[in-house]
């Protein structure tokens, strides 16, 4: 079980990542003592995020790194100290394979999903010295009772007029978006970007796709479509622009 890793052209204008794209567990962890049904939810993945991560490769021919195995053994977008990096619950629902995980167990797990991951991650930046960072992933239309009644949600920190410009963008091909929502940038919920675009110095951005828009590979692709319409807009966006970079 590797992390997946996609070729895209010289000089690419992005490199895409996806840290939520498999609900694979390996065998030998017996589902973590829960039902596939309950993998296959968003607490084991990020619905439909890798199928549009595909395509924006496909579309912008950039390179892309996708994570090989589920969320709930190791999350690769969490830092290293965050309580659920290997959760022991998950949106009310208990993970019994992590209610005792001790340090040979975690180092283990690190070691064979987290770190080859985020290498992979640096070798794509490092070979693409101008490219914006872009991690994709998908949210649930409603979590705890609570409606999320947009679709698409740009996450940032630091590059603000960035993540407005990319909204605007969003917007223009129908999307309705928000700003740090449904997860907020400025909490601290965009780790692998910001790790890998800090130490990297790049610029870098999060975006979340409502997955009742990707309930099927012919649904996501026509969503990448306008993903990428947006965003290949956003490639020759110079944060000092006007044009793009007013907030919404």
């Amino acid at each position: 079980m590797r992390t997946r890793t996609l070729a895209g052209r010289a000089g690419a204008r992005f490199v895409l990542t996806c840290e939520h794209a498999s609900a694979a567990i390996p065998l030998e962890y017996a589902d973590l003592g829960l039902t596939r049904a309950q993998i296959e939810e968003h607490i084991g993945w990020d619905i439909g995020a890798a199928a549009v991560t595909e395509e924006l490769s496909r579309l912008l021919s950039a390179p892309a790194v996708l994570s090989a195995a589920s969320r709930l053994l190791v999350d690769c977008n969490r830092d290293l100290t965050d309580h659920d990096l290997m959760p022991g619950e998950s949106h009310g629902v208990l993970v019994p394979g992590n209610a005792a995980i001790d340090a040979a167990e975690r180092a283990a797990r690190l070691a064979r999903f987290n770190d080859p991951y985020h290498a992979a991650i640096d070798a794509a930046l490092g070979g693409e010295p101008q490219a914006i960072l872009l991690s994709v992933h998908s949210f649930t239309p409603s979590l705890n009772g609570r409606a999320r009644p947009f679709d698409v949600g740009v996450l940032f920190d630091d590059f603000a007029d960035l993540a407005h410009g990319l909204a605007r963008e969003l917007s223009r091909v129908g999307f309705v978006v928000r700003m740090n929502e449904p997860y907020s940038g400025l909490e601290g919920l965009i780790f692998s970007a910001q790790a890998h675009g800090r130490r990297h110095g790049r610029r870098y951005l999060e975006i979340e796709i409502n997955n009742r828009l990707l309930g099927s590979d012919t649904d996501a692709k026509a969503i990448s479509r306008r993903v990428a319409d947006a965003v290949t807009r956003l490639a020759d966006f110079d944060d000092r622009s006007p044009a793009l970079g007013d907030p919404l």
